[in-house]
This record gives structure tokens, sequence and C-alpha cells, in this order.
């Protein structure tokens, strides 16, 4: 059963110390010299593990900086070490860097002790390596379920599967009890299960009934003029869809894609205005029927619609869903309200925040993973682009998922 009422009390877990705990570094010299950005056109990073390892020592991530400096005063959570090892397994998976694994082996060992012996987890840690006696209600366990998922689909070695298996299966009857965007990072650990062991019934059967819960959710929700799982929009709202487009391609279920094709029609016609994206505000939020909070925009959201847009070209073969994708990672790299980057070419870091005068020029955990993720997002995709876009003969225009002419002229999507 989908926890409905957890859903605010997670989003102000994360507002919170990012708008009242660290100084805000706004970076002026940005902003008054603005210029003009070409989504698309922008040079792709190469992927820097510099700052991921300076946020981290020997126990875990920490939470949050100031400027680069790790702010020891926070702590560690689960949340950022989980998403810190999915980075990790897909970055060395793709590089065979030996600090991606050393890196990898940090964030897994953190999961590892962060599991009780009932499989739940613990998300908050003080930096004397004690777990807060009462913390409040978190994603930790869905987003650590999605971090063994990785390592099972792609391990390093073939002695991480045994090890990560045994972890994912003592959790899983915890799975249904999740909060919504919990129940979404189970589905991405479960499909991941799936591609390693794909005659296990009963992660099959967890997967059906997650899914399931979601769609059941967005019919309970959904208005004429509201096609979305819940009554608000608020943090890592991308990640609802994307569930769904996994669980769909995992399953071959068309009633979950077109249930994800409709909720992500609804939130890019929320945040992409044809040219650029840009994600609901933390300020505030976005509740029905009022107005939508412009600032202050964070990493996390455009790293939710990078990956929800490579999900939705993986379920359903249309291409422009990979356009799309890399306007959203332009956002980074200055595409975005203020037309100034967030990703820090000095530091190899990411700022925490798109603010209304500015940039956060704290430079913390959730924002650098979410960098890092949509940048191996991006490279992986560039392949398919590049195969589906021959020379002298570009895509359409990547504007809102309009597919109708192009489904008539091509089923498969590719022009």
């Amino acid at each position: 059963m989908i926890e409905r009422a957890k859903k605010p009390r997670i989003g102000s877990t994360y507002w919170q110390p990012f708008s009242k705990s660290h100084p805000q570094f706004v970076n002026r010299d940005l902003l008054s010299h603005p210029r003009p950005v070409a989504p698309g056109q922008m040079e792709v990073p190469e992927p820097a593990l510099d700052h991921l390892a300076r946020l981290t020592d020997d126990t875990g991530l920490f939470q949050h900086a100031r400027f680069t400096i790790p702010n020891r005063a926070h702590g560690y959570c689960t949340d950022d070490n989980a998403r810190g090892a999915v980075a990790m397994a897909r970055y060395y998976t793709r590089a065979g860097d030996p600090r991606a694994l050393r890196l990898l082996d940090i964030y897994l060992s953190f999961l590892m002790y962060a599991q009780d012996s009932d499989g739940l987890i613990r998300n908050f840690m003080d930096f004397n390596r004690n777990w807060w006696e009462e913390e409040p209600a978190h994603d930790g366990f869905g987003r650590t379920l999605w971090a063994w998922g990785t390592i099972l689909a792609a391990p390093p070695s073939p002695a991480y599967v045994s090890v990560v298996k045994d972890c994912f299966d003592r959790s899983a009857e915890h799975i249904q009890r999740q909060s919504l965007r919990g129940l979404a990072y189970c589905i991405f650990g479960l499909c991941d299960y799936l591609r390693q062991f794909p005659g296990a019934d009963d992660v099959q059967r967890h997967l059906e009934l997650a899914a399931d819960a979601l769609v059941a959710q967005y019919r309970e929700v959904r208005r004429t003029d509201w096609d979305w799982f819940e009554d608000m929009l608020t943090y890592d709202n991308p990640v609802l869809s994307h569930a769904l487009f996994a669980a769909g391609a995992a399953l071959g279920n068309s009633r979950y894609v077109e249930v994800a094709v409709t909720t992500a029609n609804f939130l890019l016609e929320t945040t992409f205005d044809g040219n650029h994206f840009s994600f609901v505000g933390c300020a505030g939020w976005y509740e029905r029927g009022k107005a939508r909070a412009a600032f202050d925009q964070q990493p996390l959201e455009a790293a939710a619609m990078v990956m929800m847009l490579r999900a939705a070209y993986d379920a359903t073969k249309d291409v422009r869903f990979l356009r799309l994708q890399r306007t959203a990672f332009d956002w980074f790299l200055g595409a975005n309200d203020l037309r100034v980057p967030l990703y820090d070419s000095h530091t190899k870091g990411c700022c925490d925040g798109l603010m209304s005068g500015g940039v956060n020029g704290n430079q913390g955990a959730e924002s650098m993973v979410s960098f890092l993720l949509s940048l191996l997002s991006i490279l992986e995709s560039r392949e398919i682009l590049d195969r589906a876009q021959p020379p002298g003969r570009p895509l359409p225009p990547a504007n809102l998922l309009d597919t109708s002419a192009a489904d008539a002229a091509d089923p498969d999507g590719i022009p």
C-alpha cells in the first residue's frame, strides 16, 4: 500500500537543509553577464570523479558542502550513498576506472551497514557514525534497492552478485509498504534484478504489484486538467513516470507504458517551454489550481527528467525522447531560466540549485551525483541518437511529445 501521507514530509526533509542550514553563495558574476545558450549545441563535459572523491571519506559520501568543502555537521545519508553507488557502478561498467570501483565499494559498504536485520533501511548518520534515533520519512529504502539492482544487472565481478542478492532478498518483503517515490525506485531495482535472474517469479510479482499500485494511484488522483499521480508536483517528479516506463519495458505491459506516456506529457507541458526546461521550484512546489513555484530549481529534477526520457525511449523507441533528453541535460550547462550554468568546470562539481538571484554555490552530494547520473545517461544515448540522425538529415524539432504525425509516417518513431 502506498503511504501517501508521507509525501509532503519527505519533500520538506530535502528542502529544509537546502534552504536553511547552508549559506547561499550566489554567483552574481554569472548572472550579470548572461549569455545566449543554444540547447544541444554546448559541449558535453567528460565524466570526472574529482569532486565526488572530495566529498567521500572512508565511511561514505557526505551529504552537504560549503562551496566544495564537505560539511561534516550534516554527516551522511543512505539516499546519497545509494545514488553514488548507482553512478559508480555505471561509470565502472563504462570506463573500467579503478577509482570508480573504490568509491563503489565505499558506498556499497555504507548501504550494507544501513540495512537492519529485518531488511529495513536507516537513512541519516552523523559524523560520529551514529544513526539518528528519530529520523524523518525518506526514500532511502527504494534508492538502496535501485543501487543493489544496478550492481546485480552489471556486476564489476561475479563475486558481487551473491553478496548483493542476499541484501536485496532480505529487504524485498518491505517493498509494497513504501511511499510513492520509494516504490518507484524499488521498481528500478526489481527490473535490474530480473536482468540478472529472469526466472525470479517472486521478484516479477513484486514488480507487477508495485507498477499496479502506481497506476491505481494515478487513476485515483487524475482530473481532466491534471494527469498526475498526486495533487501536487513536488520533488523528483519524473521518477514516477520513469518507473512505469521501466516496468512496461521489463514486463511487456502496454498499460504501464500508456500511463507513463500520459503523465510524462503532462510533466513536459508543465516544465518545458519548447526551448528549455524550467523545473518546479522547491520554494512552494506546484499545487493543482495554484501558481507554480519558479525557484529554487534543483539538480535532482533535471537528473530525474534526463533519466526518465531515456527510459521513455527504451519503452517506445521514439527517438525524439532522446532529443528532449539532451535538452533536459543542458539545464546543467546554462539552458535554464537564468541562462547560467550549474556545472562548475573548475571544480568538476555541480551547484546545489538555481535560485531567483543566481545559483547556490554550495556543491553537495545530491547535486554531484545528479549531474553524474545525467551525464552518463547522455553519453549512453549519444550513439543511438547518432545512428538515428544520418548526415544531412536532421531530426525534427523536439517540441512536446506530439508524435501522431511521426507515428503515421513511421511506426518505429525513427525519422
